[in-house]
């Protein structure tokens, strides 16, 4: 995916107590830390054609913004989506827990995992057990994508606060590919800026701009998030800021205050893709269509 005559090619896995990182030579072609960073695992390294990260892990407005991350700002009265409270407030704060890997794909050019979780209140209990899933194919070089799956089953009965902080998951974009630092956001069904696509259905979401590579050659590359077309309530309504932040998952924002009985289970999949060109040049809506009728026939098998 790097655009350097090479290819991904090379790409190795190296995983630890900590980090679930594919690497290029000296690239982090995709970082996920599921240990010791934050109070919840996430992705802090999603590499562009350019060799740059397309997301930020960390931007000053907003410490709590993890690159792509799972979250929800009131889960039985639990934040897990802030990692301390807000100044002057005293808002219990929950962790996720990474408990182990079920499998780890190492087949290059297609990486990926299936893990466990837990959702755990301040006290330990568990609220909420998640399977996640992750799948980066990495086998064609103008392209990559990154398929996302979590199955989260409450473990009591749970009611979810009528909130914009629902990340299930979030992604926050790097600050070059924003609307505010010069990209451009567009929707499947026409929308452009936040100003057209907050609030808005729709199917995928895609975010490109022109910036210079690592080795200073000049790339337009970009951004797409696709929503599974067997989530729930889709198409989803979408978070979209131009500042950044972007929830593909229909939240409580929209939605409203919502619960779920002890046992009950709620599947939710999105696939990331990382682009040369803009939505147009990359033909995003194709791509869709593709990802669409992929998951027309899985649900036919």
């Amino acid at each position: 995916m790097i655009a350097q005559d090479q290819g991904f090619f090379g790409a190795e896995l190296f995983v630890d107590d900590t980090r679930f990182l594919v690497h290029h030579t000296d690239f982090i072609a995709l970082g996920y830390y599921f240990r010791g960073a934050s109070n919840k695992p996430f992705l802090a390294s999603v590499v562009g054609p350019s060799g740059r990260n397309m997301v930020d892990a960390q931007p000053s407005d907003h410490a709590h913004h993890r690159g792509i991350w799972w979250g929800h700002g009131d889960v039985n009265g639990v934040d897990y989506y802030l990692e301390v409270p807000k100044v002057g407030e005293d808002h219990p704060i929950g962790t996720i827990v990474h408990l182990g890997f079920d499998t780890i794909v190492d087949a290059n050019p297609v990486f990926g995992f299936v893990e466990q979780l837990e959702w755990r209140e301040p006290s330990g209990v568990v609220a909420i057990i998640e399977r996640r899933a992750l799948r980066l194919d990495l086998s064609r070089d103008d392209r990559c994508t990154l398929d996302l799956e979590s199955t989260y089953t409450a473990v009591t009965d749970l009611a979810f606060g009528d909130t914009k902080e629902s990340t299930l998951p979030g992604v926050r974009l790097a600050e070059r590919l924003t609307v505010n630092g010069g990209g451009r956001m567009v929707n499947s069904r026409g929308g452009v800026g936040e100003a057209e696509c907050f609030g808005q259905p729709a199917e995928w979401v895609d975010h490109s701009v022109f910036r210079r590579g690592v080795y200073w050659k000049e790339y337009t590359e970009g951004i797409a998030i696709f929503d599974h077309p067997e989530n729930p309530h889709h198409p989803a309504v979408w978070f979209t800021r131009d500042y950044g932040p972007q929830s593909p998952f229909e939240g409580h924002h929209f939605i409203g205050a919502d619960t779920m009985a002890a046992g009950d289970a709620l599947t939710v999949r999105h696939r990331i893709l990382v682009h040369e060109g803009d939505a147009e040049a990359a033909d995003v809506a194709g791509a869709y269509a593709e990802y669409s009728g992929e998951a027309t026939e899985q649900g036919a098998s």
